[in-house]
């Protein structure tokens, strides 16, 4: 969505928003942007010619409250602020749908992206989430979040930088079955094999992560002659899983990660698979949080 670079006058005031409220996040689409709150679609702005579409999700229209009248296009400014206004009235209406239909996977897949972007600890922290339920008909698949991974010793340097596909894991009762672990695996090594679905892929993520900085979204120190990160098919990418509130008392997750199909990945040659491990509580991704299959079993059997 080059223009809404190029041209953002219109969307200003959500732009605006977007950077004020750490409830909210702008994901970049092909021509157009999801704004998400708790992980869910609080607005989507489809590029029409030289003004917006707009529209808000209404399966969390349960509430029985009503959806304020807010405009279908944006063409003005004021058009964009009275969204804006209106955030308040859509935010708690999807809190009323939240309360019965928790969503918690993607509300946390939201907070690892603001821990990383743009928090006061951001500028710390090795990896910048570029997307969160990413999915696309072409690819063939759904990926919980994009990340660039850019450590902090080689930050001098925008060619340093390397993809990561993440999958978070919310609760032991997301581990098996036709989404879990091993079928991801599965998934995201067929991508990575086809050529041109995985520099498709890493072109969307990079562009991505540029127009996000461009926008403001991304809170780090910059480069002095300007940030502008490239990823090549030739760096072996990393398949991490955030895997969110396990229980320390359950056996299933060891049991999973003992299954031999799993301990294959180990020494995948597409990519590296490895596990975060959070240092104290939070989010903050670091290059020392992440452990390979093998330090990951050692840690959960001590």
């Amino acid at each position: 969505m080059d223009n809404l670079v190029k041209n953002d006058g219109l969307l200003h005031p959500i732009l605006h928003r977007v950077r004020q409220d750490d409830t909210l996040m702008l994901a970049i689409r092909d021509n157009y942007i999801n704004v998400y709150y708790r992980g869910g679609n609080l607005l989507c702005v489809k590029q029409q010619g030289k003004h917006y579409q707009t529209s808000f999700d209404d399966q969390y229209d349960k509430s029985g409250k009503a959806i304020p009248a807010l405009p279908t296009t944006i063409k003005s400014q004021d058009d964009a602020i009275a969204w804006v206004d209106g955030f308040p009235h859509l935010k708690e209406i999807m809190d009323i749908y939240f309360s019965s239909n928790s969503k918690l996977e993607r509300e946390f897949q939201q907070l690892v992206a603001r821990e990383n972007n743009c928090s006061a600890i951001s500028n710390e922290t090795e990896y910048f989430v570029s997307d969160i339920e990413f999915a696309d008909t072409d690819l063939g698949g759904r990926l919980d979040m994009l990340a660039i991974h850019w450590p902090a010793r080689h930050r001098n340097n925008n060619d340093n930088c390397r993809a990561a596909l993440l999958e978070m894991k919310y609760g032991d009762g997301a581990l098996d079955g036709t989404a879990g672990l091993l079928k991801h695996l599965q998934d995201i090594d067929a991508l990575i094999s086809d050529d041109d679905k995985y520099k498709f892929l890493l072109e969307t993520m990079a562009s991505q992560f540029n127009q996000l900085n461009k926008l403001g979204l991304l809170n780090f120190n910059q480069l002095g002659n300007g940030t502008k990160v490239k990823l090549s098919p030739d760096d072996k990418p990393e398949v991490i899983f955030v895997l969110a509130n396990h229980n320390p008392r359950s056996t299933k997750l060891s049991s999973i990660l003992d299954d031999p199909e799993v301990v294959a990945y180990e020494n995948n040659k597409r990519f590296d698979l490895r596990f975060f491990v959070s240092t104290f509580a939070g989010y903050g991704l670091h290059s020392d949080c992440m452990l390979t299959l093998t330090q990951f079993r050692t840690l959960l059997k001590s």
